[in-house]
């Protein structure tokens, strides 16, 4: 196995751990065992848990703004920033993507490694999604987005697979209704 990909192995096997077993069962021999590696190969790469949580939080930004593209890519040009995030949430939620399960590993353990994620989400947030003239109802359309994604990520059952897309749908058609700005 090359290093990257023995790094991609060790990132996937923390991810099951923590979609199966909670974040509170991550630890590096769980990781290395999951992985199918001594812990000492696992600390080759991932010298300290803290290493192995910013690996996970820079694999999730990466893998996001991956598939923010793929979304741009399938909406109409001239689709509104806010409209491709829904839409990437949405999608996020639909597949059942073990992507975002990082937030919650970090978050229970480093919280602080967030900051680069948040850091982004706002930066975003404030120059591309929610334009001047228009801040509080793209701000609620987007956090009402998130907030069903959060929902699935923490596996509270509030609403039905069904529901959900029906309210990303309704939050899109309404995204749409903001008018076309460059994204």
């Amino acid at each position: 196995m090359t290093r990257p990909d023995l790094k991609d192995a060790v990132l996937e096997a923390a991810e099951a751990i923590v979609v199966e077993a909670g974040a509170g069962h991550l630890t590096l021999d769980a990781v290395a065992e999951r992985a199918g590696i001594s812990k000492g190969g696992l600390m080759y790469n991932f010298r300290t848990k803290e290493a192995l949580l910013d690996a996970m939080i820079s694999r999730l930004i990466e893998q996001f703004d991956e598939l923010r593209q793929k979304v741009r890519r399938k909406l109409p040009a001239g689709s509104s920033a806010l409209l491709v995030e829904i839409k990437t949430l949405m999608e996020l939620s639909e597949s059942n993507s073990r992507l975002s399960c990082a937030m919650v590993a970090v978050n229970a353990f480093q919280p602080g490694l967030l900051k680069r994620f948040r850091d982004d989400m706002q930066n975003r947030l404030l120059s591309e999604i929610a334009a001047p003239g228009d801040f509080e109802r793209a701000t609620a359309l987007y956090f009402a987005a998130f907030g069903l994604h959060v929902h699935e990520l923490l596996n509270v059952p509030i609403l039905t697979r069904k529901q959900m897309k029906s309210v990303f749908k309704e939050l899109m058609r309404m995204a749409g209704e903001g008018g076309k700005r460059p994204g």
